[in-house]
């Protein structure tokens, strides 16, 4: 280490940004005053500098520099100015989102890491002034290019593999299907889709080296790095390309200066750079992954080919012996990171790079060639590129075949960061030790003594890193049983609630009015998070879609084997309406279990105890509402009620009961609204805390001033998701815990 300065100041940059940030970002609040400064949803004009552009779909991009220097993401219809001009947007400026769920995107950290301070739905654009200067132009020229390329990629190949040659060669993903997506994630090979340092090393080398016959190692050297800096800007300059680009040519002008190339060292300099700029790039995904891969070759990989490839091993059995456990170190290195990202790890990924690789680069080349002349010919383009569809035709059959083989993808959850650092320290403690003794092979072998001796100690060496490896594996994925835990998820206008009891969880709704595809964007991501796979049971209150959407999503979750669900409780009721008896039909036909539930009826399940309270058997609601499911789950000294929408008739047939008791905690009905959740109810049930499900600024102003008052009078603690985010309640050992996921 003290022959590599840069590796110690890369480690003192990690360290700064990590004493200056990780508050933050562990309490899950990483706003800072400048991304406070304008109120959220605020409606008006601002001007700025346009510094960059980028096409999605039906919308342009547009960062800009607003005047008190703030950066501001424009999403707009209309593509009426060019980098480098002063614009006047009119518009509506949003705050950046912290994540309100866990397993959910966390929108403010990622546009932080991309130096982002608000977003803006823009109306209107308006040029105040042009600015025409060369790098200027030359930007706006790239980016007309790259639309260019992408519209010629659509006119020679089929669309799904134009989706995908679109993000290979030009960074940009936005024509990719949602199934291909799922699919190459799910099989461990996303990466191969991306701008990766392969791509970037391939292009930049090969020019290199067949530049150099013309220009010799200086003009080589400057074309090069003048290729590889428009191609960064052509793309779209991810982090991956950046540290691919910035490390190319640190390679390059090493050859030219004639000094030994250290890639530990070329790393480092290219997270010094990175992370100066972009300092919260240290919490994404794509930046530890990039960076993960080449640290894994480096110092995980070395030490396995070192172990287990014998120095005189020559032929095609070593190569293959070395390029497995070359991409083992690179897994064995990024494990925890995908887990925490993706909260499962593709078992047969490792098959699959293996496979597809060394295939990259005719894809690329092919993939090149056919969008170049393409523009002369797009017959000729269309021929060019059939290499490419015929290997990425073969990339999903493969991939689509190993996901559907048993345990393809380990659904572990999402590992806590005291795990993932012990699981560092096992793989470090490891490889160390490896490392050490290969040191001390080596000079045995090179003096022709104590050969015998070492290799005693050799194997046990490798037992005890094999040892030390699955500590840390199981580590990661172990998730202790939770003794009671109740979690409200943030859903916008509507609810979803899960429980957990050890190893049994249940579901209580799942839908929302106003947050499109609950399911797959905030129901899905925490189930998956908590490395829940098995839902035995779903509750549903009434049909409501803000009940009911998200669990549509979730069962043809199940339908495609990412959840298995056991059986459904629905309300008894005897006028079952179109919506009731469509979830019935599609519930029996996946061959879900469905079980009644009417007042009176008591069950208990590994000593949770669930009562049943609403609705009355035998009785015809004219409200949804008015019919919702109702009970009461109780363990040791801990009670709930869960109310649904419960209001009017039925409300009042709960009183008349005389079922209803003191409880610690109410499920408020309604999402708190005026007209239900009575002083008369609330004084029986005097809950110590109230939980309120809806949405923030809902257009229903739920949650209502004089339901807040009510629960107020009887000194109950209130909670609501739209203040607080995902509500959590964790009862262990005769104590209850409230977590928030907003502060």
């Amino acid at each position: 280490m003290k022959e590599r300065p840069m590796c110690i100041l890369a480690i003192g940059v990690i360290l700064m940004i990590l004493l200056t940030t990780i508050q933050g970002v562990l309490a899950n609040d990483v706003l800072n005053s400048k991304e406070k400064w304008i109120p959220d949803k605020s409606h008006g004009s601002f001007c700025g500098q346009v510094i960059k552009k980028q096409k999605t779909k039906d919308k342009i991009n547009l960062v800009l520099k607003e005047q008190r220097n703030i950066n501001i993401l424009v999403y707009i219809q209309e593509d009426s100015c060019q980098i480098g001009d002063k614009v006047k947007i009119q518009g509506i400026i949003y705050r950046l989102q912290n994540k309100r769920n866990k397993g959910m995107f966390h929108q403010a950290l990622y546009m932080k890491s991309i130096n982002i301070d608000y977003t803006c739905k823009g109306e209107t654009i308006e040029v105040m002034e042009e600015n025409h200067y060369i790098m200027n132009d030359f930007k706006e020229d790239l980016f007309r290019l790259r639309m260019i390329c992408y519209e010629k990629l659509f006119h020679i190949f089929p669309e799904e593999m134009a989706g995908i040659l679109g993000g290979m060669i030009l960074g940009d993903k936005g024509g990719m299907q949602e199934e291909t997506k799922t699919l190459y994630q799910q099989a461990g090979i996303l990466h191969l889709i991306s701008i990766s340092g392969l791509h970037i090393t391939f292009l930049g080398i090969s020019l290199y080296h067949f530049m150099r016959k013309i220009l010799g190692y200086l003009g080589s050297g400057l074309v090069t790095a003048g290729f590889l800096g428009s191609y960064l800007l052509l793309c779209g300059g991810s982090v991956s390309a950046l540290r691919a680009v910035f490390m190319s040519i640190i390679m390059i002008t090493g050859w030219y200066l004639g000094r030994t190339y250290d890639l530990l060292s070329a790393i480092s300099m290219a997270a010094i750079v990175i992370l100066l700029k972009y300092p919260y790039q240290l919490y994404q995904s794509g930046f530890l992954l990039s960076f993960g891969a080449v640290l894994g070759i480096c110092l995980v990989s070395k030490q396995l080919t070192v172990t287990f490839v014998h120095r005189n091993e020559k032929g095609p059995g070593s190569k293959i012996k070395e390029a497995v456990l070359s991409n083992l170190g690179i897994q064995m290195t990024t494990c925890p990171v995908i887990l925490y990202s993706y909260f499962e790890v593709p078992l047969y990924g490792l098959v699959l790079n293996l496979i597809f690789i060394p295939f990259m680069s005719l894809i690329l080349l092919s993939g090149i060639l056919a969008m170049v002349v393409g523009f002369v010919s797009v017959e000729a383009g269309s021929f060019l590129g059939g290499v490419a569809v015929v290997l990425l035709q073969g990339y999903e059959l493969l991939a689509k075949f190993t996901i559907s083989l048993p345990f393809a993808r380990l659904k572990l959850g999402q590992p806590d960061i005291v795990c993932i650092v012990i699981y560092y320290l096992c793989l470090t403690v490891s490889v160390y030790g490896l490392h050490k003794l290969n040191q001390r092979k080596e000079k045995r072998i090179e003096g022709q003594k104590g050969v015998l001796e070492v290799k005693d100690g050799y194997d046990k060496l490798k037992a005890a890193f094999v040892f030390f490896l699955w500590i840390g594996f199981f580590v990661l994925g172990y998730h202790p049983p939770k003794e009671l835990n109740v979690t409200m998820l943030d859903v916008g206008q509507g609810d979803a609630i899960v429980i957990e009891r050890k190893n049994r969880v249940y579901l209580v709704d799942g839908g929302s009015s106003d947050v499109p595809q609950v399911g797959k964007y905030r129901m899905i991501p925490y189930l998956k998070s908590q490395g829940i796979v098995v839902i035995d049971g779903i509750f549903i209150s009434h049909m409501d879609s803000d009940h009911v959407s998200g669990i549509k999503e979730l069962v043809e979750a199940g339908v495609k084997g990412e959840f298995v669900i056991k059986r459904a409780f629905l309300p008894n009721i005897d006028n079952k309406d179109q919506v009731y008896m469509e979830m019935e039909e599609q519930l029996k036909k996946i061959g879900i279990g469905i079980v009644y539930l009417n007042r009176g009826m008591d069950f208990e399940i590994d000593n949770l105890r669930f009562k049943i309270l609403q609705p009355k058997p035998g009785v015809s609601y004219s409200d949804r509402n008015e019919g919702s499911l109702v009970f009461e789950i109780s363990y040791q000294d801990f009670s709930m009620l869960f109310t649904g929408d419960v209001e009017g008739q039925g409300e009042k047939e709960l009183l008349e009961t005389g079922a209803l008791q003191e409880i610690d905690v109410l499920k408020v009905a309604h999402h708190g609204s005026e007209y239900t959740t009575s002083q008369e109810m609330l004084e029986i049930l005097r809950p110590k805390i109230g939980l309120i499900s809806c949405g923030l600024d809902n257009k229903y102003g739920h949650p209502h001033e004089n339901l807040l008052q009510r629960l107020d009078d009887i000194h109950s603690h209130k909670y609501i998701t739209a203040c607080n985010g995902a509500i959590s309640l964790d009862y262990w050992n005769n104590k209850l815990k409230v977590k928030l996921m907003v502060p």
